[in-house]
């Protein structure tokens, strides 16, 4: 799945136009991105939980973090029990 994927399958459900459907999607985007610039864990419940942690400097000891992902234990109970066609 794709980011066009993901925008059908949004303006489907909410019966909106695909160009409505990519704005909310890249809004939805760009909040979350903006809270964790800012140090804050994004939480989406039943999905997971997304926070930044430091990382090891590169060679040139720039500072950097890495972006986590811990998943839900309903996502993960999903993902473990969806079976391949």
């Amino acid at each position: 799945m794709n980011t066009g994927d993901l925008i059908k399958q949004l303006s489907q459900r909410l019966s909106i136009t695909q160009k409505e459907a990519q704005r909310l999607l890249y809004q939805e985007l760009d909040a979350i991105s903006q809270q964790l610039a800012r140090g804050n864990e994004v939480v989406i419940r039943g999905f997971g939980t997304l926070l930044l942690r430091k990382a090891r400097p590169l060679v040139d000891n720039t500072p950097r973090k890495n972006v986590i992902f811990r998943a839900a234990q309903k996502f993960k109970d999903l993902v473990q029990s969806w079976r391949p066609s």
